[in-house]
């Protein structure tokens, strides 16, 4: 867990941790200084369970994040936000889940959004499968970076951790570099995280800004694999434009789409890292849900 200036939620993420079905666990926090309460709330605990990292200087979630997976020396490492509330036996339930699963590397779940009582504003559910999980991660997005657990060793194995260069969307820029290395991934079936919806999540405050960073890991991805063969400048700049939750505003747009979709698909590259059906699939139903709001002939 990375905190800053979070006092205002922060004992009721950090008891939901501490409550856990499951005990033996390490809870690594980061106060990335803070100049509000939130020292003296992490160290009214007692629990040992709890190792307190305050920083020096103020150095970003993906920074802590990154240091944290390289100091842990843990089988697993389970994600928290400062502001989130896990359920009682998410802990308890990953880690049977992942013991089952040993071809899993990341393991998320769906989350319950709530504003002022948990759960009263429903549940966002996530693919369950491996080839889904990939193939949305392609167009949009899924596995709540607040949810998920991940099996350290292959990250070492493969040389990867969060990267700095993110400072936002940190999560998507690492579950495509594990898209590349050939790692998979799963969601539960059942909500294990209840995710606070108000104004000052990164999600709302920041949204431009990470959406900007999804777009250059979504770009760095194409390069990187070979996906990009063939594709012109606005083919890449459309798709990335509409993975990012942007309908396209002309017919033009919805046909260089549409052109970006048939050469993704023909191309060799990307068998090699997504399940090709799947994929099309997923990209024809976001170009016609797409094409029905640019194009005025609806039929």
């Amino acid at each position: 867990m990375s905190v800053y200036n979070g006092e205002r939620h922060l004992k009721e993420a950090i008891e939901s941790i501490l409550n856990q079905t499951y005990k033996e666990f390490e809870f690594v926090i980061y106060d990335d200084c803070s100049t509000d309460h939130t020292a003296e709330i992490i160290k009214s605990y007692s629990d040992s369970r709890i190792v307190y990292r305050r920083n020096s200087v103020n150095q970003g979630l993906t920074r802590n994040l990154a240091d944290g997976v390289s100091l842990s020396e843990a089988d697993y490492i389970a994600r928290m936000d400062a502001d989130d509330i896990a359920y009682p036996e998410r802990l308890e339930r990953q880690l049977q889940w992942m013991d089952h699963h040993p071809e899993v590397t990341i393991l998320g779940s769906p989350v319950t959004y709530f504003r002022d009582t948990l759960g009263d504003l429903g549940i966002a559910k996530q693919p369950t499968d491996d080839k889904t999980i990939k193939a949305t991660l392609f167009i949009s997005f899924t596995l709540m970076h607040p949810s998920i657990m991940i099996r350290r060793e292959e990250l070492v194995k493969q040389g990867l951790n969060y990267n700095p260069e993110y400072r936002y969307s940190q999560d998507h820029a690492l579950y495509l570099d594990c898209i590349r290395k050939g790692l998979k991934f799963a969601n539960t079936e059942e909500p294990l995280l209840h995710m606070r919806a108000h104004g000052e999540s990164i999600s709302r405050a920041r949204h431009d800004l990470q959406q900007e960073c999804s777009q250059h890991a979504r770009l760095r991805f194409l390069q990187s694999t070979g996906m990009a063969d063939g594709c012109t400048e606005e083919e890449i700049a459309v798709y990335n434009t509409f993975a990012s939750g942007e309908y396209p505003d002309s017919e033009h747009k919805v046909h260089v789409y549409e052109h970006f979709v048939e050469k993704i698909y023909k191309n060799p590259a990307t068998s090699m890292y997504f399940d090709k059906d799947c994929l099309r699939r997923l990209l024809a139903d976001k170009l016609c849900n797409g094409a029905y709001h640019a194009i005025d002939n609806k039929q």
